[in-house]
């Protein structure tokens, strides 16, 4: 095999990846379309959008949870980066643009069904194509709440950790990248805790009328905001580049 990567190979396993889930992927849509219609508000499209994106991942690479499948995957004709591409294709943007989609059929429906059972007259509230800068309530938002671009963002960080986790697991790999990710912040938090703790010398305002707001981490670093923006934007890569070489690892 031609070992050169080819765009080509790509969209041949995209093709084979709908050929082959069609009946999932409507009956699952089909769903969702349902499930906002009765909650189209964009709280609920935040967590169905993670919830149902991780497992959407793992699905992904599911033929690692057994050794029959696995060999299957990794003797598919394609590179290991054509593969990643096209996982990478279909859980971010693929995932995303269907979620957004469907969400914006639901509200649709429900707002008018809603009309029509209990004589109202409200009006269809996409709220997440707001991009005027006003604050709106969507978990994970940032700064930039109910902006989709923002919640985008987001959505791609959280994938690209899930794609580590369903190729680095094997098999029950929601729950174990979950506690994982439980277990990597609670490091941080010790560190954080001791670095305030062992950073910082507080003994001379011992007696003093200070009062330190722990939330308030701009005063403490300046450049947080900088930092985490930085730190916002490298993620994705970082984990994809590290999810390749996990792959070109990856035995059954």
């Amino acid at each position: 095999m031609n070992t050169t990567y080819s765009m080509n190979r790509v969209g041949l396993l995209l093709k084979r990846f709908f050929i082959e889930n069609k009946q999932k992927e409507l009956t699952f849509w089909g769903i969702s379309i349902a499930v906002f219609v009765l909650f189209h508000n964009p709280v609920t499209l935040g967590f169905y959008l993670i919830i149902s994106g991780f497992i959407f991942a793992a699905r992904l690479f599911k033929d690692f949870d057994y050794t029959s499948g696995g060999m299957h995957y990794l003797l598919i004709p394609a590179t290991h980066a054509e593969k990643l591409t096209t996982a990478f294709i279909l859980n971010t943007f693929y995932y995303f643009i269907m979620i957004i989609i469907v969400y914006v059929v639901g509200a649709f429906l429900g707002t008018h069904l809603g009309n029509m059972i209990f004589g109202t007259n409200n009006e269809v509230n996409l709220i997440i194509f707001n991009f005027a800068g006003q604050h709106q309530e969507v978990p994970f938002g940032g700064n930039n709440s109910g902006n989709v671009l923002d919640l985008f963002r987001m959505f791609a960080v959280s994938q690209s950790i899930f794609t580590l986790g369903a190729i680095y697991f094997r098999r029950n790999v929601v729950g174990k990248t979950f506690l994982a990710i439980i277990a990597f912040a609670i490091i941080i938090g010790i560190f954080e805790y001791l670095f305030v703790k062992y950073g910082f010398n507080f003994d001379e305002f011992k007696n003093g009328n200070i009062h330190i707001n722990m939330f308030d981490i701009e005063s403490v670093l300046p450049d947080y905001k900088l930092g985490a923006q930085v730190l916002n934007y490298i993620t994705i890569p970082f984990f994809w580049i590290v999810s390749y070489f996990r792959l070109t690892e990856k035995e059954v």
